[in-house]
């Protein structure tokens, strides 16, 4: 009786294991791997977005934060699955990253500055001064085309050119901006009256995952209309600049 006890537990410990060997493969999530910018504080909401629309198509999704021109080279390679977040058009430039069309964050363009102070009234209106603006950053680049710029690799080496007066002013989004500006512990630096632009930002995918783009559509288009993006943007701000 023990004997034939042992046998039917054997079986049944044999059966299971078979059925986990058998749905292993099923049950694990894809990963997807994304480019963001390093040092962007709102890539911060971009990603809280992303990561629950991929949750909701059965994938899990993993960052590797560059600086934002090799960040948008090496995803327009191939070398990952998709760009985190950038401002619409960039297919045009980068023809392997298929933009979904479904907003994910927005950005406002800010000035920073130290010792000049003037109402921001467009990008025209920063003409007569030097100009910082960090490598990779589009919008920063493509506004301030044929002005007197100085490049950096990132906002905090942006934040101390502006501090040791190597600019007069910084363009920068606005969180990010503020964000830096909180984490590096740098005084005087203010921010300027006035917006230059206020732009969408946008989800990329490579290529040769585009079988995806209409899932995250989708699913992107709902969480537009029921407040999930809004909401899990404002968390991510809330956190980040409260932050001590």
């Amino acid at each position: 009786m023990v004997i034939k006890e042992l046998q039917v537990k054997n079986t049944i410990l044999l059966l299971f294991a078979g059925l986990l060997l058998f749905h292993g493969p099923v049950l694990a999530l894809e990963t997807i791997i994304a480019n963001g910018v390093e040092g962007s504080a709102d890539a911060k909401a971009g990603f809280a977005v992303v990561r629950e629309a991929y949750k909701q198509i059965g994938y899990e999704i993993d960052m590797k934060w560059l600086p934002g021109a090799t960040a948008l080279e090496r995803s327009n390679s191939g070398e990952v699955d998709a760009e985190l977040q950038r401002i619409d058009g960039i297919s045009r430039k980068f023809p392997n990253l298929i933009q979904v069309p479904i907003p994910i964050n927005f950005l406002q363009g800010s000035v920073f500055a130290t010792n000049v102070s003037f109402p921001v009234t467009g990008w025209y209106s920063l003409k007569p001064y030097r100009i910082g603006i960090v490598k990779g950053i589009i919008f920063a680049k493509q506004g301030t085309e044929g002005m007197d710029v100085k490049v950096a690799d990132s906002y905090p080496d942006l934040l101390k050119l502006l501090a040791n007066g190597l600019v007069d002013v910084a363009v920068m989004p606005r969180i990010n901006g503020l964000a830096a500006i909180k984490d590096q512990e740098i005084k005087g630096i203010k921010e300027l009256e006035g917006v230059l632009e206020t732009l969408f930002l946008y989800h990329y995918v490579h290529t040769k995952n585009e079988t995806i783009v209409s899932k995250l559509e989708k699913v992107l288009k709902q969480m537009l209309l029921d407040g999930t993006t809004r909401r899990l943007r404002d968390e991510a701000y809330s956190k980040l600049l409260s932050e001590e």
